[in-house]
């Protein structure tokens, strides 16, 4: 849209400068103006400061279940942490094994800055007993039902193979 803008505006300016229309061009410039401030407040500071807030959430809850031990009727949270998407960073889902009850749910909080996926099996093979799906950066998974049978279940990031964790059942 703004680029749309811009060849508009040089559009008129040229056509302004070879005719002698001084007042198209400074109309123009005046319009381009009032939509740049008007973009720019649009921004509210109430989201701007959200985006904070949740990734400040993001990290408490992540603290509060970094054994991955889900309370009863409660729900795990797995970080994706800021960095993770990195091959060299040694970031990885933390916590790195998280224990469940057979059946739980567990929601993956991706605070990292690019797409990620919790995706069970052992790369590049699905096993289909869990997916997140995509998800996005500053973004939290839907929460996801693990299988109900105990045992380990290993699962890695479908964009970033070398991510690697695993949800115990027991």
């Amino acid at each position: 849209m703004l680029i749309i803008i811009l060849y508009v505006v040089l559009l008129l300016v040229m056509i302004s400068t070879k005719h002698d229309l001084h007042l198209v061009a400074i109309g123009t410039t005046s319009m381009i103006l009032v939509l740049a401030v008007v973009s720019f407040v649009g921004v509210s500071t109430t989201e701007t400061f959200a985006q904070g807030t949740n990734a400040t959430n993001a990290t408490t809850a992540g603290a509060a279940n970094a054994t991955g031990a889900s309370a009863a009727g409660g729900q795990t949270t797995i970080v994706m942490p800021l960095g993770s998407s990195a091959p060299n960073s040694g970031l990885g889902y933390e916590p790195l094994e998280a224990t469940v009850s057979p059946g739980a749910t567990v929601v993956w909080d991706n605070q990292d800055n690019a797409l990620h996926t919790a995706t069970s099996g052992q790369s590049p093979n699905p096993d289909g007993k869990f997916d997140t799906s995509y998800v996005a950066a500053n973004q939290q998974s839907k929460p996801v039902t693990v299988p109900t049978e105990p045992g380990e279940y290993p699962y890695f990031c479908t964009l970033h193979p070398f991510l690697t964790g695993t949800v115990v059942v027991q």
